[in-house]
């Protein structure tokens, strides 16, 4: 009698042992499976924020990326410089009436001034109709903000807290940069001063954005034009 206990006490702990191998051998499965599922959902998730991202950016060939943000109002190419009168700038007075021709646009008669008369930036004014037009009339075709140096950029120009497509801001860092425009090869260097000039051209002529980024890294002025925003 105490043999058959003794064999059906060690039968029922072999089963027991059996169980409990089974039940961590099937939970580490699943736990394997659950983890692996986890992180296939997150790279998902992490291509498709870069495939938004890059849906948003779209690079230079994109009409959508050319525009300002400036005190939180959203200024795009196309819209009329006079526009500017919304965040407290104006263009200069003194060549409000002069004549642009039809289908061109004006390099020196585009800057801007806060309330102060304090030349903050400056736009390309242009002409996108057949007919002649004034300056007063022009709408933007480029945008140029900030200096060579971050440092030397006035308190007046940051406070009108310049934001251009991908969040670039005046002060961002070369990475936030490479990272909505990626790398580019039209890079100028100024040995000198040490600032470098990152030109990312699209397609199209008179189509481009410019970057300067100074000695310590830093965006220190934002160029971009599009005179062909109509096409």
């Amino acid at each position: 009698m105490k043999k058959k206990i003794l064999i059906t006490i060690a039968v029922i702990a072999v089963i027991v042992v059996l169980g409990i191998t089974v039940f961590m051998l099937t939970g580490r499965g699943n736990s394997q499976e659950n983890a692996n599922q986890n992180h296939e959902e997150e790279s998902l998730g992490a291509t498709e924020e870069v495939r938004e991202a890059e849906e948003v950016v779209g690079g230079t060939d994109n009409n959508d990326n050319y525009f300002v943000k400036i005190k939180g109002e959203e200024f795009k190419v196309g819209d009329k410089i006079s526009d500017l009168s919304k965040v407290g700038l104006k263009q200069d007075p003194d060549v409000l009436t002069e004549t642009l021709p039809g289908n061109k646009y004006m390099i020196g008669a585009g800057n801007i001034y806060d309330e102060n008369d304090e030349n903050v930036c400056d736009i390309t004014p242009y002409n996108p109709t057949d007919e002649d037009i004034t300056l007063e009339e022009a709408v933007i075709g480029g945008f140029e903000i900030g200096e060579a140096d971050y440092t030397r950029i006035s308190e007046e120009i940051l406070a009108l807290d310049v934001e251009v497509v991908g969040g670039i801001k005046l002060g961002s860092s070369y990475e936030d940069m490479v990272a909505v425009f990626g790398e580019t090869d039209d890079m100028y260097e100024s040995e000198a001063l040490g600032y470098k000039v990152y030109t990312y051209e699209s397609e199209e002529v008179y189509r481009s954005y410019e970057f300067t980024v100074d000695k310590d890294g830093k965006v220190s002025k934002i160029k971009w034009q599009n005179l062909v925003f109509d096409e």
